[in-house]
């Protein structure tokens, strides 16, 4: 009898120095199972499913693919995700190089315009002003003889000449950078 609890203990103890070797060849790790075996390392791509029989280290539900051969598929498909962001990023630098030479096109011609609109008001404030001095040249000397009303009439002129400079300031251009 002590014979056959001996022989059942040592059985025993093959069964599960057996049953967690078979376990240690599978590995999971973020979500993939890794078997492996003697002809190199798998990656189970579908579920894995543990065996019933501790002995047993269970079996993939779906497909199996070495790791040498996933890598070389993964390094590939990460190469063409790259190629695909190198052409976006691509051409949104060519979108944004073209929205810039628009916009130094919009300042330029915003400046252009700006300088145009200055030039007409200092035309017209000179215009404004010379036609006013004129008149006021062109009053009868009698009226101009009394200092008085020749007090007066330059301070009505320098009245009328703040309004016009007031009305059509003379404004500095910004310059383009």
């Amino acid at each position: 009898m002590k014979t056959l609890i001996c022989a059942a203990a040592i059985g025993l103890l093959l069964l599960v120095v057996g049953a967690s070797s078979a376990q240690s060849q599978v590995q999971v790790v973020d979500g993939y199972t890794f078997i492996r075996g003697v002809s190199g390392t798998l990656v189970c791509l579908g579920k894995w499913v543990p065996s019933r029989d501790i002995a047993l280290p269970g079996y993939c539900d779906g497909e199996t693919v070495d790791i040498n051969q996933l890598t070389a598929i993964s390094s590939r498909l990460t190469a063409d995700k790259l190629d695909q962001v190198l052409n976006a990023l691509y051409s949104l630098d060519q979108k944004l190089a073209t929205n810039n030479d628009q916009i130094k096109q919009l300042i330029e011609t915003n400046v252009k315009t700006q300088a145009s609109i200055d030039e007409q008001v200092k035309q017209v404030n000179d215009l404004l002003s010379e036609k006013i001095i004129e008149r006021f040249e062109a009053l009868p000397k009698e009226i101009l003889a009394n200092d008085l009303f020749k007090k007066e009439i330059e301070k009505l002129k320098g009245d009328i000449l703040k309004e016009v400079e007031k009305h059509y300031p003379i404004q500095s251009t910004p310059s383009t950078r």
